[in-house]
């Protein structure tokens, strides 16, 4: 029997689905959701890992994680906040954002931009889409 494509609740801004679909759509099964009421629902939905954006839902990131991380049937799913949209964080913000992510529970935050400066593009897309397999084989 052929493995099951990893399932991942995407929460980002409708813009990014179309890019997040060709760049992921051979690989996961993804479900996306535009909106906190979307998302609420969708979280019992068995994802593997919960990737959210920061501009998700007008910047609502850390409160779709405090709220998956306070769920019992749902704090166990990896949750990847990512910044795609706009330019390169600064160092301060990226710090201070990867601080806020982890301190909240997430496993980890991504400069989608910052990735893209250091390793190129196709690089840097393809150290998310591995991260986000990783994450969703679980701990070893």
């Amino acid at each position: 029997m052929p493995n099951e494509k990893p399932n991942v609740l995407v929460a980002e801004v409708p813009g990014v689905i179309p890019i997040v679909q060709e760049a992921w759509g051979e690989c996961f099964a993804l479900n996306f959701c535009t909106s906190m009421h979307e998302a609420t629902k969708r979280l019992d939905d068995g994802a593997d890992v919960i990737v959210c954006g920061t501009h998700f839902d007008e910047s609502s990131m850390f409160d779709l994680l405090r709220l998956a991380k306070s769920l019992p049937r749902v704090r166990a799913v990896p949750f990847l906040c990512v910044r795609v949209l706009d330019g390169e964080l600064d160092n301060t913000a990226f710090q201070g954002i990867s601080i806020a992510c982890c301190a909240l529970g997430a496993a980890g935050f991504v400069d989608l931009n910052r990735w893209r400066r250091e390793h190129g593009f196709v690089q840097a897309r393809e150290m998310l889409r591995d991260l986000v397999f990783t994450l969703a084989a679980g701990p070893d």
